[in-house]
């Protein structure tokens, strides 16, 4: 049986069916969780007026600056990170012997991308709470927004690694 015969199998798009469809809840379910973080912020701001962080006090004088720095740093990592794993995810797609197994890798990498993709929102919302910094909070909350939309599931994509023509960055 050739490859796109075993695509076009009724079993195989009833899985790629499934799969596609709870990378999409899964998804959708994170992006509702940056809304979470954002409306928490916001009631945090509005409640302990002014909030100026729980370690707001403990901090040594000057060290406020390379806690924000660290923090913006591991997010720039974590970019990088997700690219790498990104590219290489798809290739590992794009080389799996069997659909099923590329399916699976698919999956893989839809959760593992989409966890990376919100992680510079949860370092923003640790150095609000740490140190206050409610703008912070605002650009990696947007920084995390856009990786969402750079690499949230497309369908384009998945047919791509499937049919062994990975896109490299998606579309």
């Amino acid at each position: 049986m050739t490859v796109l015969n075993r695509l076009n199998a009724p079993d195989f798009l009833a899985d790629y069916r499934r799969a596609f469809r709870t990378a999409l809840i899964i998804g959708a379910g994170m992006i509702a969780g940056l809304a979470f973080y954002l409306a928490l912020v916001e009631f945090v701001r509005s409640r302990f007026r002014p909030f100026l962080g729980v370690l707001s006090e403990s901090l040594p004088e000057g060290s406020r600056p390379v806690l924000r720095y660290a923090v913006f740093g591991l997010a720039v990592v974590c970019v990088l990170i997700l690219r790498f794993v990104h590219y290489r995810m798809a290739r590992k797609a794009a080389e799996a012997a069997e659909p099923n197994a590329a399916l699976a890798v698919l999956s893989r990498m839809n959760a593992v991308v989409l966890v990376l993709a919100e992680t510079p929102a949860l370092l923003g919302l640790a150095l609000f709470f740490l140190a206050g910094y409610n703008r912070d909070f605002y650009i990696l909350l947007f920084v995390s927004l856009f990786l969402f939309f750079m690499y949230f599931p497309r369908l384009k994509s998945w047919d791509d690694a499937l049919q062994k023509h990975p896109s490299i960055c998606p579309r």
